[in-house]
């Protein structure tokens, strides 16, 4: 058995636990570069936001 390790960004907002990764990823500035595409905002003071917690106004 083996294990792998990514990087990973996780929602900043209220009781949200949703996250986005890219296998070939090597860093967070990575996956948020990729994630933009998906949805997700980065706000002022690095919370990064899921595109179900942007649409609900929770910025």
């Amino acid at each position: 058995m083996s294990a792998d390790l990514y990087a990973a960004v996780n929602c900043d907002g209220p009781d949200c636990f949703n996250a986005i990764h890219y296998p070939d990823a090597r860093t967070a500035t990575d996956v948020r570069r990729r994630s933009r595409q998906d949805g997700w905002h980065r706000r002022p003071g690095g919370r990064d936001l899921c595109p179900s917690c942007w649409k609900e106004g929770k910025r």
